[in-house]
């Protein structure tokens, strides 16, 4: 173990990114949610979702330690780990994901606001 900072500018950077993407555009619709759902279950989802959370990301770091410092990329994780398909794979579900969720918030926000303002729109 080496015996540099514990604390570095660069794990603050990281922890506020961390920050931004947990209580992001989400935390929004989280009254809403736990109003249809009920507390228990609203709860019970809440924390299973926390600690899938908490579980991928102590798993990604411990990967990327593992890893050689040729990779730097989530498909280069893809590739060292299952070769080719793995890169594939990676790559495949990360731009399906960077497709899909903002066409997601595009919808959700749209029902969203002719809920918030019902005027606004025809009838």
């Amino acid at each position: 173990m080496s015996k540099g900072p514990f604390l570095t500018g660069e794990d603050c950077k990281s922890a506020f990114n961390l920050f931004c993407c947990i209580y992001g555009i989400g935390t929004l619709g989280m009254p809403g949610n736990f109003a249809r759902a009920g507390p228990a279950i609203a709860v019970s989802a809440m924390a299973f979702m926390a600690f899938a959370n908490i579980y991928s990301s102590i798993t990604m770091s411990k990967v990327m330690l593992l890893a050689p410092r040729s990779v730097k990329t989530f498909g280069d994780l893809g590739e060292w780990s299952m070769g080719a398909t793995g890169r594939w794979l990676c790559v495949v579900s990360q731009m399906g994901s960077c497709l899909l969720i903002p066409c997601v918030f595009l919808v959700l926000g749209g029902q969203l606001l002719d809920g918030l303002f019902p005027e606004a729109g025809p009838a």
